[in-house]
């Protein structure tokens, strides 16, 4: 059960770096689509903007899980 411990420390240790990281993502791939869309390159910009739901996604669903998880 050691292992397990040492797994769920190093998660709690990672968690708020990914969180940030997943957001400032999130955010570059949001501006980026936009500029995209304004230009011609409308189906690259819908690309990015799609990313950039799913990094917003994925940081929304770490900050519930760790919550969740690591309530302590």
């Amino acid at each position: 059960m050691s292992l397990f411990w040492g797994i769920i420390d190093f998660l709690k240790g990672t968690t708020p770096f990914f969180i940030v990281f997943n957001i400032i993502v999130a955010i570059a791939l949001l501006i980026l689509g936009f500029i995209l869309l304004s230009k011609t390159k409308k189906v690259i910009g819908m690309v990015c903007l799609s990313i950039s739901m799913l990094a917003f996604l994925g940081a929304l669903s770490n900050a519930l899980f760790s919550y969740i998880v690591f309530k302590n």
